[in-house]
């Protein structure tokens, strides 16, 4: 697994780093752990922005999803087609998800 740090600035992007972003790649899969405002264009120096196979929110403060409109029309509008469309999802999602397949609620941290 590698873990590659886009953006760990606070509120807003600082001058050497956008908010929070942070990109897993395992197995040939790669997950971005957020997507805050300025990480687009910072992802796009270690990642494909077609190569990414799903999006988690930790939630949705601006430092942490501003840059998800911007993905999304990355994604729609490709000049080559639009791209298939890659989960995105959050907690919520996660702890329903949870319950349903193994009866557990995990406990919020």
């Amino acid at each position: 697994m590698r873990l590659t740090i886009i953006g760990s600035s606070g509120s807003f992007p600082g001058p050497d780093s956008p908010a929070s972003c942070y990109l897993v790649e395992a197995d040939g899969f790669r997950l971005l752990l957020d997507l805050g405002n300025g990480a687009l264009g910072a992802l796009q120096r270690h990642a494909d922005l077609y190569s990414v196979d799903a999006v988690y929110l930790s939630h949705l403060h601006t430092d942490h999803c501003a840059d998800m409109c911007a993905y999304w029309v990355a994604r729609m509008y490709s000049p080559a087609a639009p791209s298939p469309r890659s989960p995105c999802t959050g907690p919520r999602a996660s702890r329903t998800a949870s319950r349903r397949s193994t009866g557990w609620t995990p406990t919020p941290v």
